[in-house]
């Protein structure tokens, strides 16, 4: 009798430990699976904070090298901007030694005067005419006065004033009671056109550029 329950209580503790080292395979399983699965999300984190960081550093990379092109055509456009204009003003350089190759010529210069003054006969209001020359080119046009009034403005009358004005050229016109001028000085003339000369020599020098305007 006591043999048989001894078998029993064996059997029962044999069954017991089975249970134990079963449920300590299960949880030892769960456990693994557990690190595991939080293993897997750490290097996902960490992917992620990899990838996050990946990518501002490219962002930041990318900051930079725009800030550097921006740079860049930023003073290739000043660089472009101050030829531009060394170009205008030597193209502008130009048409003042034009001037003085005119001046030199005296019967070209004596036609182009007759030019401004015609032009002054038919805009100034009727009445005398006052005309204002530089000093250099008064000590010399008194003599062809008369005969470049009447090819120009017959039928009004033009004084040439007795005292010179500034200027490398040209002819200053103004109303006897000083109401109206036609500054036909080449400076005068080349300030009213200033910004239609600058505009043209521009599209000729950079031909297809589309100009925001000239000062």
């Amino acid at each position: 009798m006591k043999a048989k329950s001894d078998n029993t209580v064996d059997a029962l503790e044999q069954a017991i430990l089975a249970r134990a080292q079963s449920l300590a395979d299960e949880l030892a399983a769960k456990a693994r699976h557990r690190c595991d699965s939080i293993l897997r999300e750490a290097n996902d984190r960490l992917s992620l904070a990899d990838e996050r960081e990946n990518a501002s550093a490219r962002a930041e990379a990318e900051r930079a090298q725009r800030r550097q092109v921006q740079a860049s055509e930023l003073k290739m456009q000043a660089r472009l901007d101050r030829l531009r204009w060394e170009l205008v003003h030597a193209v502008q350089g130009r048409l003042v030694e034009r001037m003085n190759e005119l001046r030199a010529d005296r019967d070209a210069y004596l036609g182009w005067l007759e030019g401004m003054i015609r032009e002054g006969d038919r805009l100034l209001p009727a009445g005398e005419i006052h005309a204002e020359v530089n000093a250099e080119d008064h000590a010399w046009l008194a003599d062809h006065w008369q005969a470049l009034v009447d090819r120009a403005a017959p039928a009004r009358s033009v004084v040439l004033a007795p005292e010179s004005t500034w200027g490398s050229g040209g002819v200053r016109l103004r109303s006897a009671d000083d109401s109206a001028q036609l500054d036909n000085r080449f400076e005068g003339r080349l300030s009213r056109l200033e910004a239609g000369i600058q505009r043209v020599i521009l599209e000729r020098l950079f031909p297809g550029e589309q100009q925001g305007g000239v000062s």
